[in-house]
């Protein structure tokens, strides 16, 4: 799937905003990309304040989740733009939670430009094409304020897998 996407500035090599248009594309992830996934998601949660202990207990949870069958059951993405990879996603249906956007992370260098809003957009369309009137998020302590202010509802908290501590339960009404 390829969007186009108008509007984001890029500055140019003189030092002035200029706006380009860029194109920003879902590409279905396959069992040949599932190093790449892991690298992306431990890449992006290196982002935030976490000890490196805590990183490589996450480096070994995505290398355990991310595997051909959780590809069958999911619709998983990498996330480019301009040819770039620049995060990754997934829609999964969940047998305990539901309709669900999965494991959505942007490499650091990519936070904070709009991608994030841009490619949450097309995975919420994605979702209710699927036929999905909600979606539940287990967001990320440090990116419960990115689901907020994409118009999600904190409804709860559900155990890490990882570490001693509960993460965001996230819900957004799709209707």
């Amino acid at each position: 799937m390829v969007v186009k996407l108008r509007n984001f500035g890029l500055k140019a090599s003189y030092g002035k905003n200029r706006l380009k248009e860029q194109i920003m594309e879902f590409q279905k992830a396959t069992a040949d990309d599932l190093d790449l996934l892991c690298w992306i998601a431990n890449q992006a949660k290196g982002h935030w304040d976490y000890s490196q202990d805590f990183l490589d207990k996450c480096r070994i949870y995505f290398e355990e989740e991310f595997t051909e069958d959780y590809l069958k059951k999911s619709q998983t993405y990498l996330i480019k733009v301009s040819d770039k990879v620049v995060g990754m996603g997934a829609l999964l249906l969940d047998e305990e939670e539901g309709p669900m956007l999965d494991q959505f992370w942007l490499l650091p260098e990519h936070i904070g430009k709009g991608y994030g809003k841009q490619a949450f957009a097309i995975f919420i369309d994605q979702a209710k094409q699927l036929g999905w009137s909600s979606l539940i998020i287990i967001s990320d302590i440090y990116a419960e304020g990115f689901y907020l202010a994409m118009g999600t509802k904190r409804i709860g908290e559900l155990k890490s897998e990882v570490q001693d501590s509960m993460l965001p339960k996230m819900l957004l009404e799709l209707t």
